[in-house]
């Protein structure tokens, strides 16, 4: 395990992002996207227990974000089923972490997919 110095980590954070922040639709893409190239990498490194921790927690902290900023004043049934398929996909991290078998990331992965193909129909 490479340990960075807290320089590096703060190098890091200080990077600009590739997209503009004070744009909600762009924080909300780029949350999806990295969520789908967690839960992907999840997938695919479920034997690498370093590696499937930090991709768990990334996924965590991606839904976690995305759950939150839902609007159900104003989504209605929308921002509800949104909030119900981001449960789900919780709940499948949740479930290979505990290493239940019954959890199913391909799955996740595919409902939140279909969720970043329709935001980038929105603009």
């Amino acid at each position: 395990m490479s340990m960075l110095s807290p320089a590096d980590i703060y190098k890091r954070q200080q990077k600009t992002p590739s997209f503009d922040t004070d744009n909600s639709h762009q924080l909300i893409k780029a949350t999806l996207e990295y969520l789908v190239k967690n839960l992907s990498l999840m997938a695919q490194k479920h034997d690498q227990a370093e590696v499937f921790q930090t991709h768990s927690a990334r996924a965590l902290t991606s839904i976690y974000v995305l759950q939150s900023s839902l609007d159900f004043e104003r989504g209605g049934d929308i921002a509800s089923s949104l909030f119900q398929l981001y449960e789900y996909s919780r709940q499948q991290v949740l479930k290979v972490m505990r290493h239940d078998n019954s959890g199913d990331l391909e799955q996740a992965r595919h409902a939140i997919s279909e969720i970043l193909d329709a935001w980038h129909q929105i603009k």
